[in-house]
């Protein structure tokens, strides 16, 4: 039976993420992560190699059975998210071991905690995607399940499982693993999951003193299995870091940044320029992500969040509060990281390990209610029924975000043009599809701050046309470097002094004439056209290509496909809890702006109610999406 059930929490949670599984690219990250690891170049920081290198290896051998690069990796994620649940399983059934209860009742309550974390709406919305997240899940899982066997058997074998999860964790999702390390101490106190009643004591004898919480955690310091399992996990951590520094030795057609000495390596593991949303945050951003994150929990725990208390109330009468302790106050430090954090989109992945320890008390809840009531009949139909209602939410085959992005790309951009991009969604989808795909080589596809990435990728995929503005680019980088040494070879520009603000005019201006000259129509999206402008970098006068501003008038083919405005991911339920959709909605905002001017100005009737029309949809679905979203609307 416990095998059964085991296979269960993998089966129901791995079927459910496969069939919801989409073969197109999402917003965010996916496509870079997706580029990355079938170049194996190096990631955004802080560079998750361990995630990078285990999906090269699972990519590799699902081309064997040709399986499509984005099924593959979605797999992963749903593999890697389907295997936590299971670890879960059994470490949540050990946890329960030590209870003088019905076995059944044990292992239906290790069951139903599993299932009620692997299809809660925040697990479930990263398990089916191309993102870090799910194989984070799984090393925590990893290092819970070594880390509880090792707590009740003392078997230093379970200690290899503990040091193998952290050390995944650290080179993954470093953040979240770092602010557990806290607590792993915790597990080594013995009797941890053993009921303890309060003695009875009379007035002439003394009830023994047990160590307090403080003196029992300080006292893990000085156990060896501690330190052998903490040397393993930074081994882990060092050889998958080590692998990624070698691998920057390297250049790659796409590279987030190329860390090639120990300064700019530092540098990359601990945030690179991301740091920035953590240390700029305000109190307005606070105070909308505040009730944000109250509802995050509430949703995600769902029918189980009166067991929460109900657990916690179990834990307080066995005198177990202390693993309940640990998974409340890690659960509040992350809490209390996110509301700080200036961050939109995968904000609320952040709280995926929180919410797993907190399935810890839960899971005493459900023992409890089985044991009481003997109803555990109910919380399978409460598990259906939550499943029911969240599929049409969680389905990503009625949300094909790349495949209608690259379609508008390809009708708005005719051939042979430059094109340059400030959203960071399409640009990076279009990397994806031409490096791995093949798709549009035509086209020269550019951030708007030129370099992206890396100064490198440039020359590396354009190797022609750079040749036709090397020298105005190598001013502008020379420049870069001076004013801000790291950008040139990561994320950011900031155009911060005149002089540097010079060299990137001259550098725009220069890719515009060199795009005439060779027959290329030169195009920009709405931001970077709006930011050229205000920074008198080039000539306002253009014209509407589809979703681009254009130097030569477009063809009705561009703006007829953009201005119907009829993209499948628009109208499905998934963009309405998708922080990254937004950006791309205010971007449909500001380009029909320059339609609905540009129809005006030429008094064309027809084009203009379409415009106006579409513009109103646009606005319709950004009032909507701000009733689930505030916080990102406060951001100024």
């Amino acid at each position: 039976m416990n095998r059964i059930l085991a296979l269960l929490s993998f089966l129901l949670p791995f079927i459910l993420y496969s069939v919801t599984c989409s073969d197109t690219l999402m917003f965010d990250d996916a496509a870079e992560f997706a580029v990355v690891i079938k170049l194996g170049s190096i990631a955004h920081p802080p560079g998750v190699p361990s995630y990078i290198l285990s999906a090269m290896l699972w990519e590799k051998l699902t081309a064997l059975f040709s399986l499509p690069t984005i099924l593959s990796l979605s797999f992963y994620s749903a593999l890697c998210v389907s295997l936590a649940a299971m670890l879960l399983y059994f470490t949540f059934r050990k946890m329960l071991s030590s209870l003088s209860e019905n076995e059944l009742y044990k292992n239906l309550s290790a069951l139903f905690t599993s299932l009620g974390f692997a299809l809660a709406p925040t697990t479930w919305i990263w398990a089916n995607t191309i993102e870090v997240y799910g194989f984070q899940l799984l090393t925590m899982a990893l290092a819970l399940f070594g880390l509880v066997r090792f707590n009740i058997t003392r078997d230093k074998k379970w200690l290899i499982a503990a040091a193998a999860g952290l050390g995944l964790g650290l080179s993954n999702h470093h953040v979240t693993m770092i602010m557990f390390l806290p607590f792993v101490p915790v597990f080594f106190i013995s009797n941890l999951f053993s009921p303890s009643e309060k003695t009875q004591t009379s007035s002439k004898k003394k009830a023994t003193k047990r160590k307090s919480f403080i003196q029992e955690y300080f006292s893990v310091f000085w156990e060896r299995n501690f330190w052998m399992m903490a040397a393993g996990a930074g081994l882990i951590t060092i050889a998958f870091y080590g692998w990624m520094f070698y691998r920057a030795q390297s250049e790659y057609l796409y590279m987030f940044a190329r860390p090639h000495n120990l300064d700019e390596l530092l540098f990359h593991m601990r945030g690179g320029a991301y740091t920035k949303n953590i240390t700029q945050t305000s109190g307005s951003i606070m105070s909308a992500r505040v009730p944000f994150f109250l509802k995050l929990t509430a949703v995600q725990l769902g029918v189980f969040l009166p067991l929460l208390f109900l657990g916690l109330y179990q834990l307080s009468k066995h005198r177990m509060m202390r693993i309940g302790l640990a998974a409340i106050l890690y659960f509040l430090i992350l809490f209390f990281y996110q509301i700080n954090n200036n961050q939109w989109a995968s904000t609320d992945a952040y709280m995926l390990l929180p919410f797993m320890l907190l399935m810890i008390p839960v899971l005493y809840g459900i023992n409890g209610f089985i044991k009481k009531w003997k109803l555990a009949y109910i919380l399978p139909l409460f598990i259906i029924g939550n499943t029911i209602y969240l599929y049409p939410s969680h389905n990503r085959n009625s949300y094909p975000v790349g495949e209608d992005l690259m379609k508008l790309l390809d009708s708005s951009a005719p051939e042979n043009s430059v094109v340059l991009i400030s959203d960071w969604t399409t640009v990076m989808l279009y990397y994806y599809h031409r490096i791995v795909e093949n798709f549009r080589p035509d086209l020269i596809v550019l951030n708007y701050d030129i370099k992206f990435t890396h100064y490198r990728i440039l020359p590396l995929n354009y190797p022609e046309f750079h040749e036709k503005i090397k020298h105005e680019y190598k001013d502008f980088l020379d420049e870069l470097r001076k004013e801000h040494p790291y950008q040139a070879t990561t994320t950011g520009c900031d155009l911060s002094t005149e002089s540097l603000m010079n060299k990137f005019r001259k550098l725009v201006l220069k890719i515009e004439s060199t795009a005439k000259e060779q027959n290329r129509i030169f195009l920009t999206d709405p931001r970077a056209h709006v930011f050229y402008m205000k920074e008198k970098i080039y000539n306002p006068s253009r014209y509407v290509s589809g979703c681009f501003m254009s130097t030569v008038p477009g063809d009705s083919l561009s703006a007829a496909e953009f201005l119907r405005m009829d993209f499948p991911y628009l109208s499905s339920p998934l963009m309405m809890n998708d922080a990254g959709a937004l950006d791309k909605l205010v971007d449909f905002q500001a380009m029909l702006d320059q339609h609905i001017s540009f129809y005006e100005l030429n008094n064309d009737r027809t084009r203009l109610e379409q415009a106006r029309q579409a513009h109103a949809r646009v606005m319709k679905l950004q009032r909507e999406m701000k009733k689930n979203m505030s916080f990102a609307y406060k951001i100024k």
